[in-house]
């Protein structure tokens, strides 16, 4: 229970540094639009590469946040079809890495106990199996998406290399130093 409980936490710290290291990837940050259509620009909006500002009721009417703010909707227009997902305007960021890091303890965890399970396995193949399962897992994810939102195929592929990749980089850690195999 001790390694389980070991490997967790040192695959959690690996995925949560890998996902904000991966997003400086060009599938990453940097692939988003960022359109402003704010009546002010915030201090700490003005150094956003490629903003694209415009005018405050440009696209939108006092009626979006009504109609759009914390659901996930369809935006019909003569010529597009769009998925919208709306928050409100967060100034504290400190709540998504917090949610980020449950999520990665939570996948550490999974990984420590395939890496227990399969303990009788010898190294490669124990990392084989991590590393289908997460062309599993991204195959579910972003294949999913890539039907239903349409996000596109280079961040599809892109944020599915970011899974696998730091997958295998945590569980080759956790398992080789870790939960080592009992055939090494």
């Amino acid at each position: 229970m001790k390694k389980i409980i070991i490997s967790t936490i040192v695959s959690t710290i690996l995925l949560f540094m890998w996902g904000g290291l991966s997003q400086m990837l060009p599938w990453g940050i940097s692939t988003t639009q960022n359109v402003n259509v704010q009546s002010e620009l915030l201090e700490e909006q003005a150094g956003v590469p490629n903003l694209i500002k415009l005018q405050a009721n440009e696209l939108t009417t006092e009626k979006f946040e009504n109609q759009f703010l914390d659901k996930i909707s369809t935006y019909v227009t003569d010529e597009t079809f769009s998925w919208i997902i709306t928050q409100p305007y967060q100034k504290d960021y400190s709540g998504y890495f917090i949610k980020e890091i449950i999520t990665q303890l939570i996948v550490g965890l999974l990984l420590a106990i395939i890496l227990f399970l399969t303990i009788k396995l010898e190294l490669k193949t124990r990392i084989v199996l991590i590393a289908i399962f997460g062309l599993c897992a991204s195959t579910a994810i972003y294949g999913q998406m890539m039907n239903w939102w349409g996000i596109p195929a280079n961040y599809a592929l892109g944020v599915s290399l970011n899974l696998i990749i730091g997958w295998v980089f945590a569980s080759y850690i956790s398992a080789r130093f870790i939960i080592k195999s009992q055939n090494d």
